[in-house]
């Protein structure tokens, strides 16, 4: 008899001195259960085919096929303490993804110190694909910086406030400050040969960022719900020359929607940089960096984001989803003489366990990683600039 079924029959003074213990155990067993290490990762390998001027021999071999990243991800739990942490390894760079330890004061409150994502704009991603949307590659969209975040949650609502002494920081690579996973403003040098392309030396990092985003999410009953947003983000720019400060914001408007097996995202953005740079430095463009290869930015645009994609369960094989979708992204440059970028992402997720596999036609006029203008395309751009197509397998298996 379970000690439940023994306290059916007694008084009610008893009964409640009886109840009281088992919602202590049960609570103390729920925490328990909670209390985990999981150490995990991912393998990753891409096929591509890309159409631009210089890319002829890629071509000819009807695509290549190449190591994407190998990476390592540590989560655990113990009580109230929270751990994550991953590290990524690519092609001649690595860095930190994130690493955080938190503390939970509640089920709907926590704090998170560390490297972790910043509460900006469309969470976690503005995007369904893998290529993500053209606010990842000016550091809006998956952006990760160091410091102390409080997420709040309380019915409808979700509050996020952090303060950011610095960006993530630099790893393993060539660069003089692009080794990272997420993008940001940061020091080039023409000295160092993997940056003379970019023709210029600048000289700023990012510090002292306080960010803000407030959602609420309306719900519609069994066919899903809407989640509506508003983000805002101002820092410093620290000019290791001139040791002054310049200054950075942004501000975003979102909609994330779940409609039975659709979802929609809409999101517009604006920012502006104002380096503190020395006299006769150019700036109406910054330098931002990841994946070891840094590029320029105009230093003022509005960004507007559109995606859907409709998930459909199949059971063939191993294969128990496919989800579709398109992304399109328009980044509108405040500098005159500046082209307009953009870039759009016609594909499909495939799920089979634990692999998943992102199959994308992605297109891009003026956009660094689709064309061959890689430096500047994010700024001046090219005025003749032409539409280019990257079609790309990625396929992963984490575990």
């Amino acid at each position: 008899m379970s000690q439940s079924s023994r306290c059916v029959p007694l008084l009610l003074t008893t009964s409640l001195l009886c109840v009281l213990p088992l919602q202590r155990a049960a609570a103390e067993e729920e925490a328990a259960a909670k209390d985990h290490l999981h150490v995990g990762g991912a393998l990753r390998l891409n096929y591509f085919v890309k159409s631009w001027e210089g890319q002829e021999g890629n071509r000819q071999r009807w695509g290549d096929v190449a190591f994407d990243t190998f990476r390592l991800n540590v989560d655990g739990r113990l009580s109230s303490l929270l751990l994550s942490a991953e590290y990524r390894v690519y092609a001649g760079y690595s860095m930190l993804h994130h690493g955080y330890i938190g503390y939970a004061f509640s089920e709907s409150t926590q704090l998170q110190f560390g490297v972790h994502r910043v509460p900006f704009g469309l969470l976690p991603y503005a995007s369904h694909n893998w290529f993500f949307a053209l606010p990842y590659y000016l550091g809006f969209e998956d952006d990760y910086d160091l410091g102390l975040k409080l997420v709040h949650e309380h019915g409808p609502w979700n509050l996020q406030l952090a303060f950011y002494k610095n960006d993530e920081g630099s790893y393993t690579g060539k660069s003089t400050a692009s080794a990272r996973y997420s993008y940001d403003v940061v020091p080039v040098s023409p000295a160092n040969p993997g940056e003379a392309y970019l023709e210029t030396e600048q000289a700023n990092s990012e510090t002292n960022q306080l960010n803000a985003r407030v959602a609420y999410r309306i719900s519609h009953g069994e066919l899903g719900g809407t989640e509506l947003g508003a983000s805002a983000q101002v820092g410093q720019l620290y000019n290791h020359i001139t040791e002054r400060q310049g200054l950075g914001w942004a501000a975003a408007l979102h909609l994330n929607g779940d409609y039975g097996p659709w979802n929609v995202k809409l999101e517009a953005l604006h920012y502006s940089y104002q380096p503190a740079n020395p006299e006769g430095v150019d700036d109406s463009f910054v330098t931002v960096g990841a994946y070891d290869a840094p590029y320029r930015l105009a230093s003022r645009g509005t960004v507007f984001v559109a995606g859907v994609s409709y998930s459909v369960p199949v059971s063939w094989g191993p294969i128990s989803k496919l989800t579709f979708y398109d992304d399109y992204s328009f980044l509108l440059k405040s500098r005159a003489g500046y082209e307009d970028s953009h870039q759009n992402v016609l594909g499909a997720l495939i799920t089979a366990g634990p692999v998943f596999t992102y199959v994308d036609v992605a297109s891009g006029k003026n956009q660094p990683w689709l064309g061959p203008d890689y430096g500047f395309a994010l700024a001046e751009g090219l005025p003749d600039a032409r539409w280019e197509t990257r079609f790309n397998i990625n396929a992963g298996y984490y575990f």
